[in-house]
């Protein structure tokens, strides 16, 4: 996965006309590594976007993950969303480091039933509690919602970058 690329490699005139596909996408950095989620919660993680023409996002977001590795390493684990205008479209992959000889992988479709996202690798510390359970755009806005699946308060720990079109 690619953090940084900011266009799909097309290239796309500055000023489009009635025979031009799509606009030219565009790409959204985001991170929130401070907000506390109580027990059992959820929270809405909105990314500006600045226009409301969008119908579709690839979302590329990390976790940290401090439970394995060697001593001073800094690891993340990570999911990527594919959102529309319709929460029922989203589908999620993510990774999630079990130890330092295991690695789990998933798909969740909420056109499949699944009730969240990603694996639950979004709170700061050793253990996994919170996961994207709804995405969606809605007028302007990319919105996330992450969900502390725990018995106590968490604190939430994403950084992202969206690629719209």
């Amino acid at each position: 996965m690619r953090l940084r690329q900011a266009t799909d490699g097309r290239l796309h005139p500055s000023e489009n006309t009635a025979n031009d596909h799509h606009a030219a996408p565009v790409s959204v950095d985001f991170s929130n590594t401070t907000q506390s989620l109580p027990p059992g919660t959820s929270y809405n993680l909105d990314v500006s976007l600045g226009r409301s023409d969008f119908q579709l996002a690839r979302v590329l977001l990390m976790g940290p993950n401090s439970s394995v590795g060697f001593a001073g390493a800094t690891w993340s684990e990570c999911a990527e969303l594919v959102v529309t205008r319709d929460a029922a479209e989203a589908v999620g992959h993510s990774i999630r480091n079990a130890s330092q000889k295991k690695v789990y992988a998933s798909t969740y479709s909420k056109d499949a039933g699944a009730s969240y996202l990603t694996h639950k690798i979004f709170n700061a510390g050793t253990q996994n509690y919170i996961a994207v359970e709804d995405a969606v755009l809605t007028g302007s806005v990319l919105r996330l919602t992450f969900r502390n699946f725990f018995g106590g308060s968490m604190t939430l720990n994403v950084r992202g970058q969206a690629v719209l079109l």
